[in-house]
């Protein structure tokens, strides 16, 4: 099956409600956070494709970074609250802030293509940013964004196989930088402690590889309600959890 945009995007709701209720009510349950893993590779992804897409289009372009700034800043308290109860803790902060300066350095890219050097600096910096600011998926989740882009630019007609084997040493290299900069940038002892806890979402992060592989380019059924849908599903679905959360005590 050739997986379209459509396809890619109920995916990546569904798996990261699956995974947040999994956090939430059912004590971490293994097989369902293994699932969830593929929420953020997918949303990483499409962050990079969307951009691909509308790269020529300037309004589009800032369209998109006013639509996502926005978004930012309304799933911090969102975050804040579905994690603490409160609406303000400076603790971890949301996924969000990582999509935001990926799509950032995607218009640095651009922009400074001929100047490498000035895009592979602000790689850096925003990468180190995501780190400080404790967001989900630190450090390594903003290099992922970056990575994607340059698969969509280069992988062209390649052949199924090849992709999937761009896509595996891509993935590779995310989680280990993941493990690492969860540990804190510690020694290797440190790394196979952390990597032998979340050893089992690998699991996630291989499936998450044939499904980015089998995507089409095309966005597949065109649904308004969705699109919107897909655009708030973030803060959405966390306040709702939030709110449960909140009556039910957990």
């Amino acid at each position: 099956m050739r997986v379209t945009l459509f396809i890619l995007k109920i995916l990546a709701m569904l798996t990261m409600t699956i995974d947040h209720v999994a956090s939430s009510f059912l004590g971490n349950m293994t097989a369902l956070r293994v699932i969830g893993r593929l929420a953020f590779l997918l949303y990483a992804f499409m962050i990079a494709e969307g951009f691909n897409h509308i790269k020529d289009k300037p309004d589009r372009v800032r369209s998109h970074l006013i639509k996502l700034s926005v978004l930012c800043v309304i799933s911090e308290f969102v975050y804040d609250f579905y994690e603490t109860g409160e609406l303000i803790d400076w603790s971890s902060q949301s996924v969000m802030p990582v999509l935001l300066l990926g799509f950032i350095g995607l218009i640095i890219t651009e922009k400074c293509k001929d100047r490498p050097w000035i895009y592979i600096l602000f790689y850096i910096a925003s990468a180190f940013a995501t780190y400080f600011m404790k967001t989900n998926y630190k450090f390594a989740g903003v290099l992922l964004i970056y990575a994607f882009y340059f698969y969509l630019k280069y992988e062209g007609n390649r052949s199924y196989p090849v992709k999937l084997l761009i896509l595996l040493a891509i993935m590779s290299v995310y989680f280990a930088v993941s493990v690492w900069a969860r540990t804190d940038f510690g020694g290797p002892l440190a790394f196979l402690a952390f990597f032998k806890r979340i050893m089992p979402w690998t699991i996630g992060h291989v499936i998450a590889v044939p499904v980015i592989a089998a995507y089409n380019g095309k966005p597949g059924p065109r649904n308004k309600a969705l699109n919107m849908i897909y655009s708030v599903y973030y803060p959405a679905h966390m306040a709702l959890l939030g709110t449960v959360l909140l009556f039910t005590g957990k």
